[in-house]
């Protein structure tokens, strides 16, 4: 017979001791990101829609967390090349997988919550 326990891994990379998951939750830990990548997850926006998608949210914040997504490859950033020189920013498949996972917490939030 089986042992009904479930077995667990370690959260920790083996090598450098790092937690993946600690790494991505501080990402997400700001204010705003979880926010961000749902906005992202209806598609490409431009700096401007993103901002007024994000009431409350400052320039210099918002412009900020863009920038450590980018760094930490789930959003890319994309010029436009126009004349308004707008930069599109849209999830990269990474940031669509994380996407996905947030929407199962918030799944979760509300069954549990």
């Amino acid at each position: 017979m089986k042992d009904a326990t479930p077995t667990t891994r370690p959260w920790a990379d083996p090598v450098t001791g790092q937690c993946p998951v600690a790494d991505t939750l501080r990402i997400l830990g700001g204010k705003h990101g979880a926010k961000i990548l749902h906005c992202l997850t209806a598609g490409e926006r431009h700096f401007l829609e993103l901002q007024r998608e994000m009431d409350g949210v400052s320039r210099k914040v918002l412009r900020a967390q863009l920038k450590e997504f980018e760094e930490s490859g789930m959003v890319a950033r994309t010029p436009k090349g126009d004349a308004r020189q707008r930069v599109g920013y849209s999830l990269t498949r990474k940031g669509s997988a994380l996407g996905d996972i947030l929407g199962q917490l918030y799944d979760w939030q509300q069954t549990f919550g």
